[in-house]
């Protein structure tokens, strides 16, 4: 995609991730497909990216360790959802609430970052709001990611991000 940091904001994001993105419950994440080819590790991490790069570029002043904490965690659900159906009859509206729980349970989390996780996928789930710009630059991020990963990467349209 479009979303280059500079190596300098790139180590920044790492950074920032260090101790969440690498830690042996989010690297579970490796081994379940989200969209197309996609792994949901790669999809946090492409989210993650693409909201930090929205808000250095159009100077959204969003806090940047709650922007990238939140982006990465939006899917902790941890599970296949493909392949769980018990759970998957109702993935897009359940996962949100999933994924805060699994990173509240393992992760000392803000409210921000709450607010992020349960409402990247508004408006399908109607009255989890994004309320705060954090969580509006996610939900916009998870979007482009998804329809990105969906519609090209399938046909192998485009590189996966590096994994840390």
């Amino acid at each position: 995609m479009f979303c280059k940091l500079t190596p300098a904001e790139d180590a920044r994001m790492r950074e920032i991730l260090r101790g969440v993105a690498d830690d042996p419950n989010a690297l579970v994440m490796r081994q379940f497909i989200q969209h197309g080819t996609v792994t949901t590790y790669e999809h946090c991490l492409r989210v993650a990216r693409i909201a930090y790069w929205i808000n250095l570029r159009f100077h959204c002043r969003a806090r940047e360790a709650s922007l990238l904490r939140g982006a990465f965690l939006h899917d902790f659900y941890l599970y296949d959802w493909h392949a769980c159906r018990d759970i998957t009859r109702w993935h897009g509206f359940k996962h949100p609430l999933i994924a805060r729980y699994n990173a509240e349970t393992l992760f000392q989390l803000d409210e921000t970052e709450k607010n992020i996780i349960q409402s990247h996928m508004w408006p399908l789930t109607l009255t989890w709001v994004p309320r705060c710009r954090e969580a509006v630059l996610v939900c916009l991020a998870d979007k482009m990611s998804s329809t990105w990963e969906t519609l090209m990467e399938r046909r192998g349209g485009g590189p996966v991000l590096q994994q840390p």
